[in-house]
């Protein structure tokens, strides 16, 4: 039986599910702390069969790694996967769209654009030759974070320096997230029966992006040149004073790689709450009436906020508001927050709870100016729809 291979790999993990060919879902796993001690596997197939196992290894032996736990496991004959489908983030403008990848060359050339994408790019790319380079008679597919975003108008990805840098050298805004936005996008057009919707979804998680989209496209996002800007997120800033960086280094002589760092992965929820970088964490601290945890949430819950009204602003109407995301998904008193006191719009969420069996929950009152939806994201499902309507399956 033919299978696909879903990839969405990371600094030190490896999220991986397992389609049919016809894109029934057959099981997903995680393989965590990769080139860490303590590396283990954990695999569940649609019965709730469990798998576990530990074994440490480098990201160098990553593909054989992956292929010998496949098959001493009898979770399927690995020979069976006909095309896999890699998650990269940072496609920019050198790929605007979605790709099947037939030679080293554009490895390489995904390869030159890491520094859009710091955090994630370098282990994309080593994943991806690792498995191109042992498995050619394997189809291979990569998504770009980026592709979905390829719609956006000049005067939402243009930033307001010299217009020279952006010629010269592509500095715009790319976003991110695409798979999971244009997932919701087309379930939720799918649920209004609508062809195309127009509405707000914001991606909450340790990474975190809202975007815009209208007519069903991408119309604006908060992420910018890389996944750094816009919203607080786990670890990493989102928006600020671009002065501060000239500060940090002029005036208290931080070294530039130290200050990068310390946006990348030492602010955001991490920076504020200064114990965890786990929305769950700040939660608890908030109920044990810590300030900084409350901070932390105030300022994660204000940045949302001030994105809605931005966004809202820019079209003439929404038919919804969504989340989704392992915070979006979840945290229905953030969300219960971010509408309580918006004055923009009339909106009541109705709900204490939600039924989390369903992939979509209505939270608002009929009465509420717009929808305010929960709907569960999906991206190695809609990588593997990407990657079969590219090979002409679909």
């Amino acid at each position: 039986m033919k299978k696909i291979l879903i990839l969405n790999v990371g600094s030190s993990s490896c999220k991986f599910q397992i389609f049919t060919k016809e894109l029934k879902l057959l099981g997903k796993g995680l393989i965590d702390r990769i080139g860490i001690t303590g590396t283990s596997f954990f695999y569940k197939d649609i019965n709730n069969k469990q798998i576990k196992e530990k074994k440490d290894f480098e990201y160098k032996d990553f593909a054989e790694e992956f292929k010998r736990f496949i098959n001493d496991n009898n979770i399927c004959k690995f020979e069976e996967f006909y095309l896999m489908v890699h998650r990269v983030v940072m496609g920019s403008e050198v790929f605007p769209e979605n790709i099947i990848v037939k030679d080293w060359k554009t490895i390489e050339k995904i390869e030159k654009l890491t520094p859009l994408a710091p955090l994630h790019q370098p282990y994309n790319v080593i994943a991806l030759k690792e498995f191109f380079g042992k498995y050619k008679d394997t189809k291979h597919v990569v998504c770009f974070d980026t592709t979905f975003h390829s719609t956006i108008p000049e005067k939402n990805f243009i930033f307001t320096i010299p217009y020279q840098f952006y010629k010269n050298y592509k500095i715009r805004r790319y976003g991110a997230h695409g798979t999971s936005h244009q997932y919701i996008t087309e379930r939720l057009s799918n649920f209004l029966n609508k062809k195309n919707v127009t509405f707000i979804n914001l991606h909450l998680g340790n990474g975190a992006s809202v975007c815009l989209i209208k007519d069903s496209k991408s119309y604006d996002t908060s992420m910018g040149l890389t996944p750094l800007g816009g919203l607080m997120m786990g670890t990493r800033s989102g928006d600020l004073d671009p002065s501060i960086v000239f500060y940090l280094i002029n005036q208290k002589k931080l070294d530039p790689n130290d200050v990068e760092n310390i946006f990348i992965k030492k602010s955001g929820l991490l920076g504020i709450y200064g114990k965890s970088s786990d929305m769950r964490d700040v939660i608890s601290g908030e109920e044990k009436k810590e300030k900084r945890a409350i901070l932390a949430r105030e300022l994660f819950i204000k940045r949302i906020n001030d994105y809605i009204a931005t966004y809202l602003n820019e079209v003439e109407k929404v038919e919804a508001i969504t989340f989704t995301g392992g915070i979006g998904e979840n945290d229905l008193d953030l969300i219960k927050r971010v509408f309580k006191n918006f004055h923009l719009k009339k909106i009541k969420i109705k709900q204490d709870k939600f039924d989390r069996n369903l992939d979509i929950n209505l939270l608002s009152e009929k009465d509420s100016e717009i929808p305010i939806y929960i709907i569960k994201t999906n991206e190695e499902l809609q990588m593997a729809k990407i990657a079969k309507i590219l090979l002409k399956e679909l």
